[in-house]
């Protein structure tokens, strides 16, 4: 399932408590606009110093803004256009609600990756899905075989 990658830097004080607070955010609003499951996304976040994030040759220090880099990585094809597009636009004004004034050189982006090339508890994503059609076929194959034999309707 989803794996996000979060830095962020804010020239606001207590910037370090904010960790928790920007998983939780980003872990909700991958549930909500992705509909990825919440006990399976695993989030790595990082706070930067505000002297040490650059924009145009600036430090965030210097502007007295915010920013944020936000990376998830889904299974390909599992979501639309649209709901990427809203997933973009909710993680960038939820970071701004936590974060301060936020610069619009901060980014979301959602890596698609393919099915074959990820996964998680050593078994792909495409094994699982294809493990999961069979055990659904072998299934209704028995159900199948019972109607068969007995004569159930």
């Amino acid at each position: 399932m989803p794996s996000l990658t979060v830095d962020f830097s804010t020239p606001r004080p207590g910037a370090a408590t904010l960790t928790a607070e920007v998983a939780s955010l980003v872990l909700d609003l991958t549930e909500r606009h992705l509909g990825k499951k919440r006990a399976l996304t695993a989030v790595s976040v990082a706070e930067r110093p505000a002297a040490t994030w650059f924009v145009g040759g600036a430090s965030l220090a210097e502007l007295g803004q915010a920013s944020h880099r936000t990376v998830i990585r889904v299974t390909e094809g599992t979501n639309t256009k649209a709901e990427k597009a809203r997933f973009v636009a909710a993680v960038h004004e939820g970071m701004g609600r936590l974060l301060g004034p936020m610069r619009p050189e901060s980014y979301v982006v959602v890596e698609e990756v393919r099915a074959d090339a990820w996964g998680w508890g050593g078994e792909t994503q495409e094994h699982r899905a294809v493990a999961e059609k069979l055990a659904g076929e072998a299934e209704a194959a028995l159900v199948f075989d019972a109607y068969r034999r007995f004569g159930v309707r």
